[in-house]
């Protein structure tokens, strides 16, 4: 089984069906579980990449009533998931759910320690050597400790396109902020964004060949396709592509109100994650904190807001995050875009990423709540 990233999105269909055969013939070898792939209109309604049922013996067996189908279960088939943001991948499934127990995470493979929290947010799961978790009453599997053998992992380096590389993320970031720069002139896009001018094409040619951009006669008749597909997928790679190449530090405090006397905007900051959220919304008691700041205006930062460098074995009670600002500010402004962004918060994108990126039930709901009211 050699799992590639391809940018073409055929490809990547024909991956995913090969990982959903392999789980499904794993769960039925390990447990006598049986699926059957269906063929239903919700498939593109749900955006989900398959639905399944289940036809187990085990549940005939179990509830001792002859023939039994199990209810629709929607999936989410991921490569490479132990390398995936957990909170995303959690967030999504909740999202495809229409009931409890119906969204289905289908993996090539999933440590136990990943199993562990998926099982323990009530996420179900099963991948190709295996490994499951399956709660559908009667039926309750949970199988893990199986490994991906050897023969079965590539030897070669995972591909990826260019607009999911660190710097390919700064472009879709400014794409997702703001859906008229898509149209906007290369040198534009590049200020923006904070990138070469060569990145630019590069990465407008790898999102049309994902299907997530679709170009009209003209380069000026380019759109945004799928900008939730697009979403989901840039802030699932997000916290490891981007967000973990321009962490400056993890600070702490004694004091769990610190924050509130501070106004982020006239210290050259910008409030991410619960914070932020809670500005937006009005519904998290903050915790932890995420700030946005240039390195150059973190020592004035830090004084007011007494905050010390977390040690390297530390579990501090309240965490802050220093993240280094990776877009223009300043170009925002000048260039009048319009967007939805307040005064010393993040744009509502990187405040939900940062949400997602926790698993935390509560934030997950507060970014939804982002989702719903402050990003489109």
């Amino acid at each position: 089984m050699q799992i590639l990233e391809n940018t073409n999105s055929m490809d990547q269909q024909t991956i995913k069906y090969q990982i959903l055969d392999q789980a499904i013939t794993a769960i039925q070898r390990e447990a006598g579980l049986r699926f059957t792939i269906i063929a239903d209109e919700l498939l593109y309604a749900k955006r989900v990449d398959a639905i399944i049922q289940m036809t187990a013996d085990a549940v005939n067996n179990r509830a001792n009533k002859g023939e039994n189908k199990g209810k629709k279960l929607f999936v989410e088939i991921k490569k490479w998931t132990n390398q995936a943001n957990i909170g995303a991948i959690i967030n999504q499934i909740n999202r495809i759910a229409e009931a409890d127990n119906q969204g289905l995470l289908v993996a090539d493979y999933i440590n136990p320690k990943m199993g562990e929290r998926l099982k323990q947010a009530g996420i179900q799961f099963m991948d190709t050597v295996g490994n499951a978790y399956i709660n559908q009453p009667p039926v309750y599997i949970y199988i893990k400790g199986n490994k991906l053998k050897k023969e079965f992992i590539t030897e070669q380096k995972t591909k990826t396109g260019k607009a999911f590389q660190p710097t390919g993320m700064k472009v879709v970031f400014a794409f997702l902020r703001n859906k008229t720069l898509i149209n906007a002139p290369y040198r534009e896009i590049a200020n923006q964004a904070q990138v070469a001018l060569g990145t630019v094409g590069a990465v407008i040619d790898d999102l049309m060949a994902q299907g997530f951009i679709l170009d009209g006669l003209n380069k000026k008749q380019r759109k945004l396709a799928d900008f939730d597909g697009l979403l989901d997928k840039w802030v699932e790679a997000y916290p490891y592509k981007l967000k973990e190449k321009y962490t400056i530090g993890r600070f702490t405090t004694d004091d769990p109100f610190w924050w509130e006397d501070i106004k982020a905007e006239k210290n050259n900051a910008l409030w991410g994650g619960e914070i932020a959220a809670a500005k937006m919304t009005d519904y998290l008691n903050p915790k932890h904190a995420t700030v946005y700041i240039k390195k150059e205006n973190m020592r004035n930062f830090l004084k007011v807001a007494r905050l010390r460098k977390a040690e390297p074995h530390e579990r501090p009670n309240t965490h802050i995050d220093l993240i280094e600002t990776f877009w223009n500010i300043k170009a925002q402004v000048e260039n009048n875009i319009e967007t939805n962004e307040r005064a010393g918060l993040a744009p509502a994108i990187i405040s939900y990423a940062d949400l997602i990126e926790t698993g935390d039930a509560r934030n997950l709901d507060a970014a939804n709540r982002l989702r719903e009211n402050d990003i489109r």
